[in-house]
């Protein structure tokens, strides 16, 4: 073969196996893009799954919304979460988290797929191209493959609901409550039976055990009034996203729902047993009709 052949044939191996991926920045481009590398091992997802116990969800009733954490030292409790939702089957399920970073818009979305180790979970191109049109939400890729809010989640998503799609929502802290109606309001017509809201959302932070206890009994007295002004003031010894939390007692408030079921709570020091650890405290609450 000449140098030139050799050269034309490297070429169009390079191009397979970069998908003939443009060179850039994808954040300005809205067509669909490859799939983000995944957040999840396959050793974790597998220990998190192993320790999952889900309970009995017949009783819980149709799930609109709910709350989940997204550090992976709680992956049972996400397992436990998506095994129940699993039961129902929704087709989409719309994950509001922080953006950790406060980089980039104040509500931040994208295109891309999630690679999980069970394989892909799609995003659901159409809500996005909504969003974005609307001009409630930014398209951001960069940004978004960074937040662990949202891929921690994916993998289990993956695994109990497989043929779901996802949008990905990440939102600053400073997004007000006045944004997130607004937001939802955009979200609403897709918001039918076949959907769920989740948000992600961790709560107490760098407290001791007994501290983030006592962090946490705050937190949840005012996610029982739907106290959305003392929620919206709460800092990140309570609460990492208010907005995203937000959204999902929005939605059930707007449903007519005015009470959550509190599948679990604990936090890291419990779970590792360890009462002088720095902790991150965790709740898993479902909204049913």
């Amino acid at each position: 073969m000449s140098r030139i052949g050799r050269w034309i044939g490297l070429i169009g191996l390079l191009l397979l196996l970069t998908g003939c991926q443009e060179v850039g920045d994808d954040s300005t481009s809205r067509r669909p893009n490859p799939a983000y590398p995944s957040f999840v091992t396959c050793q974790e997802l597998a220990d998190a799954l192993g320790s999952a116990k889900p309970g009995p969800t017949a009783d819980i009733g149709h799930q609109v919304s709910g709350v989940v954490p997204h550090h992976l030292v709680a992956g049972h409790l996400i397992a436990d979460f998506f095994a129940g939702l699993s039961e129902q089957s929704p087709e989409l399920i719309i994950i509001a988290g922080p953006n950790h970073e406060n980089r980039g818009g104040k509500v931040i979305t994208g295109f891309y797929d999630w690679q999980t180790p069970g394989g892909t979970v799609k995003t659901d191109q159409r809500v996005v191209e909504g969003l974005l049109d609307q001009h409630l939400a930014v398209q951001d890729e960069t940004v978004l493959a960074g937040e662990h809010s949202i891929g921690s989640l994916v993998p289990f998503v993956h695994h109990y609901l497989p043929q779901a799609k996802i949008v990905p929502l990440i939102l600053h802290h400073g997004v007000t409550l006045s944004e997130v109606d607004k937001l939802l309001t955009g979200l609403t017509p897709y918001l039918n039976e076949k959907t769920v809201l989740v948000a992600s959302v961790d709560f107490s932070h760098y407290l001791t055990r007994r501290e983030a206890e006592t962090k946490d009994s705050q937190t949840l007295i005012h996610m029982r009034n739907f106290d959305y002004g003392a929620l919206f003031r709460l800092g990140d010894d309570h609460l990492d996203s208010p907005a995203s939390l937000a959204l999902a007692f929005r939605l059930a408030e707007n449903r007519g729902i005015k009470e959550f079921q509190v599948l679990d709570h604990t936090n890291s020091g419990i779970i590792m047993n360890n009462d002088l650890m720095e902790t991150t405290s965790y709740f898993t609450l479902v909204f049913a009709e």
